[in-house]
């Protein structure tokens, strides 16, 4: 096995040098594009491709846009008023690529906002955390577009879209995982912010290689520790609004508040969820909407059993999918699909701590490692071993 495989394997479950592995940060940049060659009456010309901008790719727009419409948006907090037609055409001008439910969230927000037709502050969170759930999106997209290039040989169109996804990370995700780790006390090799640098890290080597296999399967650090941070973000926002609940806090729009912020980046994730179990999901939409259910009613024990079936569902399904990725001779398919159930089981680690105890979670996460390099090695036999086991004790921690 490659030393970058048992090195990413240590990082990612066992976590014990996470920090260690520290960032490639000139692997990581986009570098001057090469000059190319074309015949030209049969003659060779050399010709110099356009040099990319960071700042003037779509990318940076909309995160400036984002940032200038929360802005206007924030002025709410100081009692300031609102400015809802900047609002609008700011959200037009460079987010308007937002389309179907996401950008229905987005404007029904806009327009109940202008209009009065919601609390302020409950529109602003509408419009805050829809547009947060749209990045997430935005990176997945980028990172299909940096596999791509590198598969096509364009190195330089790969590093440019991956400056994009770095920059989109760094200036909107980061905060969010930051607000996360605070609240969970996530630290060293379990804190989110932590687990997406490091994905990136390897994800930069494996670019400067050129090595599209390894990209994509780090890529599954870096996006499921974002997908962690979402899915926190609304299981956390179930417990303050509880917690509020048990403290005589009674208000109406506070909880509600808090309610649509659960609600918005829970869209990010939820059409991922409802593959691992439809109806946990779509009851998890129904918690979270403020016009189905009253917010302090929420039961933040509930949330969290809905959340883990799905999450549990999606891993088994990964187990299913490597198995027969594997069986079909598509190795390069079935590291990432295994690499995906691995990651999306450190996900739910606050809750296999919970339930299994922390030396039993550790050790499921520990197979979890030997079953990816089972599968890495081509060992059928051996990844069906592992496999059977991990199952069986996910399975157990549902109801």
């Amino acid at each position: 096995m490659k030393k970058s495989l048992l090195l990413f394997a240590s990082i990612t479950l066992a976590g014990s040098v996470l920090v260690a592995c520290g960032s490639d940060e000139a692997a990581s940049e986009p570098k001057e594009e090469k000059i190319v060659t074309e015949e030209t009456n049969g003659q060779e010309a050399e010709t110099q491709s356009p040099e990319f901008v960071l700042e003037e790719s779509t990318t940076a727009k909309q995160v400036v846009d984002y940032k200038a419409m929360m802005d206007e948006l924030n002025k709410m907090k100081e009692d300031k008023e609102v400015d809802w037609d900047l609002v609008e055409s700011t959200y037009q001008k460079e987010l308007k690529t937002v389309t179907g439910e996401l950008d229905t969230f987005i404007t029904s927000g806009i327009n109940a906002g202008k209009n009065d037709e919601l609390e302020q502050n409950v529109a602003r969170q509408l419009i805050d955390k829809g547009t947060q759930s749209y990045f997430y999106a935005k990176q997945k997209e980028l990172h299909g577009e940096v596999a791509t290039a590198i598969e096509e040989g364009d190195q330089a169109k790969a590093e440019a879209a991956f400056a994009e996804v770095k920059h989109l990370i760094e200036e909107v995700i980061i905060p969010t995982a930051e607000k996360r780790d605070d609240y969970y006390e996530l630290t060293g090799e379990d804190s989110l912010v932590g687990n997406i640098q490091n994905g990136l890290s390897l994800q930069a080597e494996a670019l400067a290689s050129k090595n599209v296999e390894d990209f994509s399967v780090y890529k599954q650090i870096t996006d499921k520790s974002i997908y962690r941070s979402y899915y926190l973000a609304s299981n956390s926002y179930a417990e303050k609004i509880a917690a509020a609940v048990s403290e005589g806090n009674t208000d109406e729009i506070e909880l509600q508040i808090m309610q649509t912020e659960a609600l918005g980046f829970y869209q990010a994730i939820k059409a991922s969820l409802t593959d691992g179990d439809e109806e946990a999901a779509t009851k998890l939409q129904e918690l979270f909407d403020f016009s189905k259910t009253d917010a302090a009613s929420i039961n933040p024990e509930e949330v969290s059993e809905f959340f883990t079936k799905a999450f549990v569902g999606k891993i088994t399904g990964y187990h299913e999918k490597a198995a027969t990725t594997l069986a079909e001779g598509d190795v390069a398919s079935a590291r990432v699909e295994a690499m995906e159930g691995n990651v999306f089981m450190k996900d739910i680690e606050i809750v296999l701590n919970e339930k299994l105890g922390e030396e039993k979670a550790v050790e499921l996460l520990d197979q979890g490692q030997k079953w990816y390099e089972a599968i890495t090695a081509e060992n059928a036999e051996e990844a069906a071993e592992q496999s059977k086991a991990i199952v069986s004790v996910l399975s157990g921690v549902v109801k």
